[in-house]
C-alpha cells in the first residue's frame, strides 16, 4: 500500500467508454485499495426497489426504448439516474469513512456536484473527460467487439461534456483520459 494516499473515498466518474473503470483499477493497484462500480450498485438498487421509489432507475421497465427518446433524452435519464444514486452512493461512503477502508467507487452514475457533499477532506473525486466520439467508438469496439457505435458514443459525448461543464464550474477535478500513457500518474497528480 502506498503511504502517500490522502484519502479513503475516491469517487472516479465520466461517461460511458472513457476510460474510468482503466484508470479506476490502475490507481487501486497503485495504492493497494478496492474498486466499487457504481453499476453493480446501480444494479443491486434496481433489484431491491420499484418505480414508485426510484422512477429513474426503473425507467426502462416501462417499455420505453433507449435507441427512441434521443441523445438528449438518454443524457437526461443518465443524469436523473445519477441523482437517484447519490443517497446510496452517500451511505456507501460514510460507511468506508466511518470503518476507515479505502475505497475507490467508480462509474457513470455518479453526479458531479453530490461529491461536494462531503465536508471530510477524505473524501476526493476525479472525473474523466474524452471529448472524441471516434475514439469512444474504438474503445467500445475494444472493450465488446462488435461495430463500431456512433449512436451511444454520441450520448455518452453529450453526457460527458454535461458532466465536464458541471466539475469546471463547481472547481471539481476533471482529466482527460488522453494521452493516456500519463492518465495515472494526471489522476494521482490532481489528488494531491
Amino acid at each position: 500500500m502506498n503511504i502517500d494516499r490522502n484519502w479513503t473515498v475516491l469517487f472516479i466518474g465520466g461517461s460511458s467508454g472513457t476510460g474510468k473503470s482503466s484508470i479506476a483499477y490502475e490507481i487501486a493497484r497503485f495504492y493497494g485499495v478496492n474498486v466499487l462500480e457504481a453499476d453493480d450498485v446501480h444494479l443491486a438498487v434496481e433489484t431491491v426497489t420499484t418505480k414508485e421509489g426510484f422512477p429513474a432507475i426503473h425507467y426502462w421497465d416501462t417499455g420505453v426504448n433507449w435507441k427512441d427518446i434521443g441523445v438528449d433524452g438518454n443524457v437526461k435519464w443518465l443524469i436523473d439516474v445519477s441523482k437517484e444514486m447519490v443517497p446510496v452512493l452517500k451511505a456507501l461512503a460514510n460507511r468506508h469513512l466511518e470503518e476507515k477502508l479505502p475505497v475507490i467507487i467508480e462509474g457513470d452514475f455518479i453526479f458531479p456536484e453530490f461529491t461536494l457533499s462531503f465536508n471530510d477532506p477524505e473524501v476526493k473525486s476525479i472525473f474523466i473527460y474524452e471529448p472524441d466520439i471516434n475514439q469512444i467508438m474504438q474503445n467500445y469496439l475494444s472493450r465488446e467487439g462488435g461495430q463500431l457505435q456512433q449512436y451511444r458514443a454520441e450520448i455518452s459525448i453529450a453526457y460527458g461534456k454535461w458532466i465536464a461543464d458541471t466539475c469546471r464550474q463547481n472547481n471539481i477535478r476533471v482529466i482527460e483520459a488522453r494521452p493516456w500513457d500519463t492518465a495515472l500518474s494526471r489522476a494521482i497528480e490532481s489528488l494531491l
